[in-house]
């Protein structure tokens, strides 16, 4: 059956219980300086967790330096699962052209072959573009992906991963019927709504999370797993489980970690550093109800037991927010629904509905 007829068959139907028996795969982005990724690797170790954090990770070789890349290829001689990013979130900021990503990027993947995913070149459409923009940037993404996915090393055509754009079904499809022709295994989804100055911030729209479980749907259909770019938070994770993804990444911990913020599974982020509830966005948490939520959540680490540190040191935060993350993984993996409920019940009522929608559709 044409892609396009599928795409149709598949549209508004449930996602099989073979999908949903998939676990799902949290990928740390971590296009940071060696400083950096080197006080995450110490905190995560000295979290006292069971878990992971650093099992999967995204990082970007045209924008980090090199030593950041060589600690990268340090973890995954330690078993650790990189993801090498093409740069499309750096077109986004304007950091540079899209035309200017092929050939530097090309040639970054020939001298690094030991990653374990290669993502093709995608433009990313924002929710400023018009419409003719964004059936712009999804043809450049399907031409620009074939060709580079053709003048890849054959080593590496197994772990390529081009990416779905579009902000509609026609324009999804295009993508998936392209991909599939390419016989890759795995493909991407960035095609979220997107906010701040430069559209730096990618936010679960409706109509995005409609269209990722359709693009998912149909990539199940064809053997092809589907990972999210760009979005992640604890609280979402339920949603990203939901409809079916096999792997999300973010930089979300990082980030909320430089604004005083902190997770805790399946909650929204608090700021911890200062005592303000004025702001919406930066909503402030004391310290006993945040040791009040950790017992609800059943969250543990080293690193919020001492509160002091978590207060002061933004890296400290940032790998306690990838410890929750891994560790909110775990919990929807392992399938708890009652106490995720519970959660979202105590921390999010917005959230709380959002999830009774998606046990009854799952």
């Amino acid at each position: 059956m044409p892609v396009n007829q599928l795409a149709r068959a598949m549209h508004g139907k449930q996602i099989t219980s073979k999908t949903m028996n998939n676990e799902l795969r949290f990928v740390a982005s971590m296009t940071v300086c060696p400083s950096d990724i080197r006080k995450i690797r110490n905190h995560v170790g000295a979290a006292g967790t069971h878990l992971h954090p650093l099992q999967d990770i995204l990082i970007t070789p045209m924008f980090v330096q090199k030593q950041s890349l060589a600690l990268a290829r340090e973890l995954a001689e330690e078993n650790s699962n990189v993801t090498f990013d093409s740069g499309g979130y750096y077109v986004q900021l304007g950091r540079t052209k899209y035309e200017e990503l092929y050939m530097p990027l090309l040639r970054a993947y020939r001298e690094n072959r030991w990653a374990s995913v290669y993502t093709l070149p995608d433009h990313v459409p924002t929710s400023q573009d018009t419409t003719e923009i964004v059936d712009r940037k999804v043809q450049d993404t399907i031409r620009f992906s074939t060709l580079f996915f053709q003048e890849m090393p054959d080593e590496l055509k197994p772990r390529a991963m081009p990416v779905v754009q579009g902000h509609t079904y026609k324009q999804v499809e295009a993508c998936l019927q392209a991909y599939i022709q390419l016989g890759v295994r795995q493909i991407g989804f960035g095609s979220f709504g997107t906010q701040g100055q430069n559209s730096e911030i990618n936010v679960a729209t409706k109509s995005a999370i409609e269209i990722a479980r359709h693009v998912i749907a149909v990539a199940h259909q064809h053997d092809m797993r589907v990972h999210l770019f760009g979005l992640g938070t604890p609280s979402l994770v339920a949603m990203i489980k939901g409809i079916g993804a096999d792997s999300f990444d973010s930089a979300t911990w990082l980030k909320s970690a430089g604004f005083g913020q902190v997770f805790l599974p399946f909650m929204r982020a608090y700021n911890i550093s200062y005592g303000s509830t004025v702001s919406e966005l930066q909503k402030g948490i004391t310290f006993s109800q945040f040791q009040e939520w950790k017992a609800l959540t059943g969250h543990r680490c080293r690193l919020c037991d001492d509160l002091d540190r978590l207060n002061s040191q933004k890296m400290y935060r940032a790998a306690h927010n990838l410890v929750v993350m891994a560790e909110t993984v775990e919990m929807v993996n392992s399938g708890n629904p009652q106490m995720i409920k519970a959660i979202y019940k105590a921390g999010s009522p917005k959230y709380r509905d959002e999830f009774e929608k998606w046990l009854q559709r799952n």
